[in-house]
């Protein structure tokens, strides 16, 4: 596509559109040279914010753009802390942030590592697979299941995940099932028939926010809502959009299998897959950005993928650059409301390639690929075809 067929698609872009998703990079690099701040009629009017300094100072300032409204289709339940502000957010926040540390993480890598061989192990003898279907959303799923739901089992995850896509994909009554599988797991803990404790359940049932206050029913209801849905859609994307590297640059393969990649490859990675793409905010008081006006009630959607790719702040934007240091990226968000499950999808991503490079070589794309719409705009079906690593071969 050119200059003007981006140009005349911009007033009008949709999230939703499967097709505006496959040319969204395109898109928003128009938008980020000539018009950073356009404005598009699709769900009732939005201003996309798509440059670097842009989306920090909207995200850096909660005050003027609040998070209520962080859909870019109205939520009918609670989305805390994903959908609130300070100072309550950060309160929020102090509760969690503890349990979704490396440190606190890293006692379930065992865990995680035995998901991510058993699921090799069961299609290394295929001659192909579907990535996303048959490893990387069932060790995501698998893995919240373990060690963040473990009132669950892994067939209820699985169907949390379909859930999720559909809530992602604008389906505003899924919400509903959402709501009720939070409902579920929070009384297996409340009625006491879990065997075990669980951690997320204890801050919630035991943390306060506002002076002392315990959390309501909604509120915790809203933290389980989020947790399902943030816990599942950045490693799900990355898996597959890695292969779809891998697949581009064989070279990158030999990259990922020196055991300090992820110490600078996988954040540079993250920066340009950037798998959940936007969040919204609502405009609390008039205020100017990037030479447009905006009023109270706007609504914006904040394009953290298009920020990490901005030619003002990364040299060479659209491309890998693995050995030249990057300024900090905008795809894990910014400010207050910064990726709470950041770390638990690093370690994932660290286990998942591990595991997987252990068994498979050569991976290579054999069919068309399958995106989400919506906020995380992913690949849900990538198959491939790979040799398999000879038993005893070195790494």
């Amino acid at each position: 596509m050119n200059t003007s067929d981006y140009e005349a698609i911009l007033p009008h872009y949709d999230i939703y559109n499967p097709e505006h998703v496959q040319i969204r990079d395109g898109v928003l690099a128009y938008a980020r040279e000539h018009c950073p701040v356009p404005h598009t009629d699709s769900e009732g009017g939005f201003h996309l914010i798509t440059r670097y300094d842009d989306v920090r100072r909207v995200l850096l300032d909660p005050a003027t753009f609040s998070s209520t409204g962080v859909g870019p289709r109205p939520s009918p339940i609670c989305l805390n802390p994903l959908d609130a502000d300070p100072p309550y957010q950060v309160e929020l926040r102090k509760l969690l942030n503890p349990l979704f540390s490396r440190a606190a993480l890293m006692r379930f890598e065992p865990v995680m590592r035995g998901i991510a061989r058993d699921l090799v192990d069961g299609w290394v003898d295929r001659e192909t697979i579907d990535l996303a279907a048959d490893f990387s959303i069932p060790f995501a799923a698998t893995t919240l299941a373990r060690i963040v739901f473990d009132g669950f089992d892994d067939h209820t995850m699985v169907e949390i995940v379909d859930v999720v896509d559909r809530v992602g994909s604008g389906d505003v009554g899924a919400y509903a099932e959402l709501l009720a599988h939070a409902a579920k797991f929070l009384a297996i803990y409340e009625d006491g028939n879990a065997n075990t404790d669980n951690r997320l359940v204890a801050a919630l049932l035991e943390g306060t926010v506002g002076g002392g206050r315990p959390l309501t029913t909604e509120e915790r209801l809203g933290v389980i809502s989020v947790t399902f849905l943030g816990g599942l859609d950045t490693v799900r994307g990355v898996i597959p959009m890695i292969a779809l590297e891998l697949d581009a640059d064989p070279a990158l393969e030999q990259r990922l299998r020196d055991p300090n990649w992820v110490r600078n490859d996988l954040d540079e990675l993250i920066r340009l897959l950037s798998p959940v793409t936007l969040m919204g905010r609502t405009v609390m008081r008039d205020c100017e950005v990037g030479d447009t006006k905006l009023k109270a009630g706007d609504r914006v959607l904040v394009f953290f993928g298009s920020a990490s790719r901005d030619a003002a702040r990364f040299d060479n934007a659209d491309a890998l650059e693995f050995d030249t240091p990057r300024p900090a990226h905008a795809s894990f968000g910014l400010g207050v409301h910064r990726c709470l499950g950041m770390h638990l999808a690093r370690l994932q991503l660290e286990i998942a390639f591990d595991e997987l490079l252990k068994q498979i070589t050569n991976i290579k794309v054999v069919g068309p690929v399958t995106w989400a719409t919506g906020i995380a705009q992913i690949p849900e079906s990538l198959p491939i075809r790979f040799d398999r690593v000879p038993v005893g071969a070195d790494r």
